[in-house]
């Protein structure tokens, strides 16, 4: 297994000399060294043999053997190496090489090194890895993604492919039934469920940054190891999943590889209808990725994303937009790549992002949190309302849409005084922790149980969104005496006023965003995204500035309950009815909106 054993000399280094520093002298290192030479010079004669008659097969087979013997020491080193990172064993406090060899910790750590059937590259490729700039010139490959773990239903479907066509709850039924005839496949099961526990170990405790982030996913730690395999000035060609060009787990692979190499073309096909790879999720979207390692020059090309195989066949042929390593790297807390619809689009976006973040600190400062768990705290809420007309609903993404604040599907509803009281209760305790958004305002206001947020209108936004959807962010202004779950996050105003609430909300609302927002956007529209989002941020007496807080104060006051903040905006309250009217004024909202972000019709 090529991602749970020792990728290069460097890495068993790290663990059996921890507080090494580079360039100093190393007894481990020398006597590694030495044994792979060995076993070079040994896998050369194999190499020369022509096996032409029965004498050179005899050699060959003596040199491959002597190779084999060369580096057996050096892979009882990285077993042990592999199992002191597992925590299997504690690293033995000896000194030489010689002495970590006859320690009894080496039986324990080559078992362990066999149920993960682990591949030890400097071993394995001794031609390799002793060499000036050690490492591969290319790798070339489209790795697993897939995650380390077993999924139940996929077990028992791959065996008895119907039950994939059965609903959820006959399929649970039908699994349950296989499980008393079957004992075999639950042994089975059972048995793949330990391998996949132990493969999980491994990889988060690998040279791997960021895989403990989200889902533990094959790709991820392939390409760390992609990275750490090839030589300097060498090249990775490799399939990867836009997630590795966007998702946070991966943020850690991409300052890394913004930092101290070279994409020399990132190409990103649509893979609808599965034209790509017909296995692969057809809603995802897939990259071409060729990256050089060190001689850096800072720079990613970037092309498509492609939908057909013409376009793409076409597209390839014209010049790649050119992006700056370091202003990917600051765009985006992540260092996300933007998925730009055509290298012509490139000077639209960096118009974009010339503008301050969203979580920038300038006249007002927002911060996204949530309020309940939808599956956590389901506890405090009452599934269905029983008659009951004093319950306050509970929001999920779907209970509101752009300019609408109520579609009529609640997750749930919840009592009044029970969930203010815990709502204050667990605002107080936020309030004390400094990573929570609440942590920005004073004690006097967390303890005034009249400034709750749920007792006064909020924006609100999806959190679950796609890029495809004819809009991507869908943001709205909630009512008071609404709670919301985790996937109908809010924003938290630190500092600002109605107007500034206004101004933004009219911004999440407009095109433009939108349209910046697909970029980045995938399958959810999470914290480090909407982080990162340019904001314009003019003057508050400026003229566009002004006619994008009325008209989105307009038409988001659309009832009684809206009054005072309506009043704080300088707007009436009772929204807009006249469909032309508000086609009118979403128009003028966009254009007002594009004015302030520097665009213009060339």
């Amino acid at each position: 297994n090529s991602l749970t054993g020792i990728g290069t000399i460097d890495e068993a280094l790290d663990v059996l000399e921890p507080g090494r520093k580079d360039g100093q002298y190393s007894l481990f290192d020398q006597a590694i060294q030495d044994a792979i030479t060995s076993a070079q010079d040994a896998l050369a004669r194999f190499a020369h043999t022509s096996e032409a008659d029965i004498k050179e097969i005899r050699e060959a087979r003596k040199a491959h053997a002597e190779a084999l013997k060369a580096t057996e020491p050096v892979a009882r080193l990285f077993d042990l190496a592999v199992a002191v990172r597992l925590g299997k064993v504690p690293l033995p406090p000896t000194t030489t090489p010689e002495d970590l060899l006859k320690h009894r910790s080496i039986k324990t750590a080559t078992e362990v090194a066999a149920e993960l059937s682990t591949l030890h590259f400097p071993v394995v490729f001794p031609e390799v890895f002793n060499r000036d700039r050690p490492g591969f010139d290319c790798v070339i490959g489209n790795p697993p993604w897939e995650e380390a773990t077993v999924e139940k239903l996929g077990f028992w479907a791959l065996r008895f492919p119907g039950l994939k066509s059965l609903s959820q709850a006959k399929a649970k039924r039908e699994i349950e039934r296989l499980e008393v005839t079957r004992p075999d496949l639950v042994a089975e099961y059972e048995q793949e469920l330990v391998e996949a526990e132990e493969v999980r170990d491994a990889l988060l405790s690998g040279p791997y940054p960021g895989m403990g982030t989200g889902d533990p996913d094959l790709y991820k730690a392939f390409t760390w190891r992609f990275w750490h395999l090839v030589r300097e000035e060498g090249v990775i060609g490799v399939v990867l999943p836009r997630q590795a060009l966007s998702a946070a787990g991966s943020q850690p692979w991409r300052v890394e590889t913004l930092t101290r190499g070279e994409y020399l073309d990132v190409t990103m096909l649509g893979n609808r209808g599965g034209w790509v790879f017909d296995e692969a999720e057809h809603r995802y979207t897939i990259g071409l990725v060729s990256l050089q390692k060190g001689g850096a020059r800072g720079t990613v090309r970037l092309r498509g994303p492609f939908a057909r195989k013409e376009t793409y066949e076409e597209g390839k042929r014209r010049p790649a937009a050119v992006l700056r390593g370091a202003d990917l790297i600051a765009w985006s807390d992540s260092a996300s790549f933007p998925l730009l619809p055509s290298e012509s689009s490139l000077p639209v976006f960096l118009k974009l992002r010339a503008h301050p973040r969203f979580d920038a600190v300038d006249g007002w400062a927002a911060r996204p949190t949530t309020e309940l768990h939808a599956t956590n705290e389901k506890k405090e809420m009452i599934l269905t309302p029983g008659g009951r007309e004093d319950l306050w609903p509970v929001y999920r993404g779907k209970s509101f849409d752009l300019w609408t604040p109520d579609t009529g599907e609640y997750y749930a509803w919840a009592d009044p005084e029970h969930i203010t009281e815990y709502l204050q209760a667990k605002r107080l305790r936020q309030q004390r922790n400094a990573r929570s958004a609440f942590s920005a305002f004073d004690v006097a206001w967390a303890r005034n149980p009249e400034t709750l947020p749920c007792l006064h209108p909020r924006i609100a936004f999806r959190d679950i969104t796609n890029r495809t959807n004819t809009r991507t962010v869908l943001a709205v202004l909630i009512p008071p005496e609404v709670v919301v779950t985790n996937k109908a996050p809010y924003l938290l105003f630190a500092s600002g006023d109605a107007r500034d609430e206004a101004f933004l909300l009219g911004v999440l609302c407009s095109m433009p965003l939108d349209w910046y927002a697909r970029r980045y956007v995938e399958v959810g529209l999470n914290f480090h995204i909407l982080n990162a989002f340019p904001i314009p941020r003019p003057d508050r007496d400026h003229p566009l500035r002004r006619r994008v807080e009325v008209i989105a104060g307009t038409l988001a006051a659309v009832d009684d309950r809206y009054t005072t903040w309506a009043d704080a905006v300088g707007v009436p309250v009772g929204g807009v009815d006249d469909p032309v009217v508000k086609a009118d004024l979403l128009a003028e909202l966009d254009a007002a909106v594009a004015l302030l972000y520097g665009l213009d019709l060339s």
